[in-house]
Parts: C-alpha cells; structure tokens; sequence
C-alpha cells in the first residue's frame, strides 16, 4: 500500500490489495513540507522528514474495498502488525509509513 503526496493535489493510495507494505511517497521539496502538512491536515501527519502518520480512517474510506470482508481482515492483520512494531497511535488512529522522496 502506498500514499502519494504531491503539492497541490489530494492524497492518492494505490496499491491497496498490497498490505504487506506500507509507504509514504512524497513529490516535492523539503521546503514544501509545512504547507504540505497544513493542506493534508487529518489525512497525514509528519514526523520529522523520515516519517508520517496516515490516518486509518482515510485508508479504508480510500481504499474502496471497505465492502470486502477479505480485505478489511487483511486490513486488520497489517494494523495488528504495526501496532506489534510501535508503527500505530491513538487519537486519532493512525499508521506510521517511512516517506519515499520523489522528484516532482
């Protein structure tokens, strides 16, 4: 599963039947960081640079397969997982993925 922020565009999730990884992928600039996180406010949130926390909420109502059964187990099994690891918070919940700069 994968994130992928960019200026001026929404958040976008692909990869969504891929639940064995979980990756923030950023286009644009350190700089463009702040103003990033204030028009992504409630859907992401950074952690330094390294780092951010994704809402679960926005993950499933994105994923479009909140209807399958199968898939919110699976779902679910990579939220134990992370949760196991340290990779999850409270209030709201929320999944830690490493960001993946890209240049754009």
């Amino acid at each position: 599963m994968e994130v992928h922020l960019a200026p001026g565009q929404p958040a976008r999730l692909t990869d969504v039947d891929d639940l064995r990884r979980f990756s923030v992928i950023m286009a644009g600039s350190q700089e463009g960081l702040a103003s990033l996180a204030e028009a992504l406010h409630g859907i992401v949130a950074f952690e330094g640079s390294e780092h951010a926390w994704v809402s679960v909420d926005w993950l499933v109502e994105t994923s479009g397969r909140s209807g399958s059964a199968e898939w919110r187990d699976q779902f679910a099994a990579m939220v134990a997982y992370a949760r196991s690891k340290g990779w999850m918070r409270t209030d709201p919940e929320a999944i830690r993925g490493h960001v993946v700069r890209q240049a754009g």
